[in-house]
């Protein structure tokens, strides 16, 4: 879907969810590369510039939420195509953070892209945000009871944080890159948002730093916490194993065809038999709660 806006001093032409008519479109009528276009289809297609004859073009990756992907919070690439008079931006996903650049802020071409970079920074921050709170929320639930559920979107959180880092080294990368392309920082507005997006992309940096760090925290606690039980439980079945042993031994030994102790007593000896097993089981069970080990 191609969404044209004629502005001062270029036109931005937004082409989203692109189709294979898209992609002919941008051959034949922009003279988009072949190569350049099978770089957009690349859901992997990782941060860089190329410069090619007419054009060049900025690939960043940008933060979105998608259930239908095993990551739900994961990164796409946004392809940012621009020569003297133009500036597309190809997406293979709605890129809603292209909607957030007011008309004020696409005064030039330069200002334009960098300001994108801007906002791109600044939604990392806020993913963020809501990832920790999914962490908290989850650290809660296994406070009151460990969970397969709670643990696999720990995993999924952790998996999203690697994606982000990724995608945030990436784009400073490529903000440093702009930087020293000759006449892109062309006055103080464009040098402001280089250095204002720089902050916010080593800030998120910082804080998958800091979250990943806190998740691997809480991750080998409650592992610890699992193979503590586990051996909590091991431990009492073994002793109720041991408990449950001493009844058997004395019924398997009155199963033997021998002289049975007590047999003369008649009913009497019955009685005095479960008497026997009664103090044995009670002995084990006394020595045992009173060593703490059920």
């Amino acid at each position: 879907m191609f969404d044209t806006e004629k502005l001062k001093s270029f036109s931005w032409i937004n082409v989203a969810n692109p189709d294979h008519d898209d992609f002919e479109k941008l051959q034949d009528e922009y003279k988009i590369d072949e190569d350049t276009i099978s770089d957009i289809l690349d859901p992997d297609e990782q941060p860089r510039i190329e410069v090619e004859d007419d054009y060049k073009v900025i690939i960043v990756r940008f933060p979105i939420v998608n259930r239908e992907t095993d990551t739900q919070w994961h990164t796409e690439p946004l392809s940012i195509i621009y020569s003297t008079n133009r500036v597309i931006t190809v997406c293979r996903k709605r890129c809603d953070i292209l909607d957030k650049i007011k008309r004020a802020e696409k005064t030039s071409r330069e200002e334009f892209i960098l300001n994108i970079m801007y906002y791109i920074a600044e939604s990392y921050l806020r993913c963020l945000k809501e990832l920790n709170r999914r962490v908290v929320e989850s650290k809660k639930n296994l406070q009151q009871q460990i969970r397969k559920r709670e643990l696999l979107a720990l995993l999924d959180v952790e998996n999203s944080y690697t994606l982000y880092m990724t995608g945030l080294k990436g784009n400073l990368s490529v903000l440093d890159k702009l930087e020293k392309v000759r006449g892109f920082a062309k006055n103080d507005e464009c040098v402001e948002l280089i250095e204002d997006s720089r902050i916010e992309l080593s800030q998120g940096i910082e804080v998958v730093t800091s979250y990943t760090k806190m998740l691997k925290s809480i991750k080998e606690t409650f592992e610890s916490v699992i193979n503590m039980d586990s051996n909590t439980y091991i431990n009492r079945l073994t002793m109720w194993n041991i408990i449950l042993m001493l009844p058997t031994l004395v019924v398997g030994y009155y199963g033997m065809n021998v002289a049975l102790p007590f047999a003369e007593h008649g009913d009497t000896g019955i009685v005095i038999f479960v008497i026997i097993m009664a103090l044995l089981v009670g002995y084990a069970l006394f020595i045992f709660v009173r060593k703490r080990i059920i």
